[in-house]
């Protein structure tokens, strides 16, 4: 049970007094084994969205966490980030017990061995918001500033909500694979300012310009895997439900269902999870085809 009262601290990585100390709450957080993981995976993220060198080395301790959920995280991250002297402890990572693990660590090494990092480490880093709330677990999410915003060009604005796995395959994994990648889809859809939350000047900005506001939530609803002398093959069916925000009235759902297919190689288990976020990342791209059309809808 989460305390009774709310924390929130907010975390600016600039060049001032408190850098350090803000930097040090992260790795903490990401170091602290006894706290829920999907804090810590949060904070992996968080990470990786700042562009600072300084992160390489916790990131890469936690490439080798007993939660593979903080690996495959903390590998993501460093691809991000872009630095070198990583690529060492990325590439043994991608020998991972772990499939989600190994495929991070495997894109980290190629992003990073080519050079094809979001941005320079110079780059000026957004704003980190961490907060603890009652009654759901504790976030920590990388979101854009007002700033790197095109409110210009917004036509509605978009949170991304809860993201659950109902199939009873691989857990928090894929549910959390299913956030990034409806956040990855939603970020491609034209007109649409996406968050995970929005902080206090995004809420002005959401009223001056009398933008809708909705919120997606989302569901694996069913895992199927099959297996035979040729091939294996697992199913992902997904469902997406847009809600009005904060009121939660439902406007629409949106599904999607995918296949990934594959010879038999390796063990089983590691090649099923693979697949599986193969079919997800397929039965996401699906479901958001009618995206566009249902965002519409909701700003007339």
């Amino acid at each position: 049970m989460l305390a009774a009262s709310v924390a929130v601290l907010s975390v600016m990585v600039a060049a001032d007094t408190g850098e350090a100390q803000d930097r040090a709450a992260l790795v903490r957080l990401l170091d602290d084994t006894g706290r829920d993981f999907r804090i810590r995976v949060q904070a992996a993220f968080a990470m990786g969205g700042t562009h600072d060198a300084m992160f390489v080395a916790p990131l890469s301790r936690a490439l080798i966490d007993s939660n593979p959920a903080i690996r495959a995280a903390a590998a993501a991250s460093l691809g991000r980030l872009g630095d070198r002297t990583s690529l060492a402890a990325l590439r043994r990572a991608t020998h991972d017990s772990s499939a989600a693990v190994r495929l991070q660590a495997e894109r980290a090494v190629h992003t990073v061995e080519a050079g094809n990092t979001a941005a320079p480490a110079s780059a000026a880093a957004p704003q980190l918001a961490v907060a603890a709330g009652i009654g759901a677990y504790p976030t920590i999410t990388t979101m854009p500033t007002v700033e790197a915003v095109q409110w210009s060009q917004a036509r509605y604005v978009v949170v991304v909500g809860e993201m659950n796995n109902r199939s009873g395959f691989a857990g928090d994994e894929l549910a959390q694979k299913l956030r990034s990648e409806v956040e990855r889809n939603l970020r491609l859809v034209r007109g649409a300012a996406v968050f995970t939350t929005l902080d206090a000047n995004a809420e002005r900005e959401v009223r001056r310009r009398h933008l809708p506001r909705v919120r997606f939530d989302g569901n694996i609803a069913r895992v199927e895997r099959r297996a035979r002398a040729s091939e294996v093959s697992v199913r992902c069916e997904v469902s997406l439900m847009l809600l009005d925000d904060p009121s939660r009235n439902m406007r629409g759902a949106l599904n999607g269902a995918a296949t990934g297919v594959d010879a038999p190689r390796g063990v089983r288990s590691d090649q099923e999870r693979r697949l599986a976020e193969q079919a997800l990342e397929g039965a996401v791209r699906g479901a958001m085809r009618q995206a566009p059309a249902a965002l519409a809808a909701v700003a007339h």
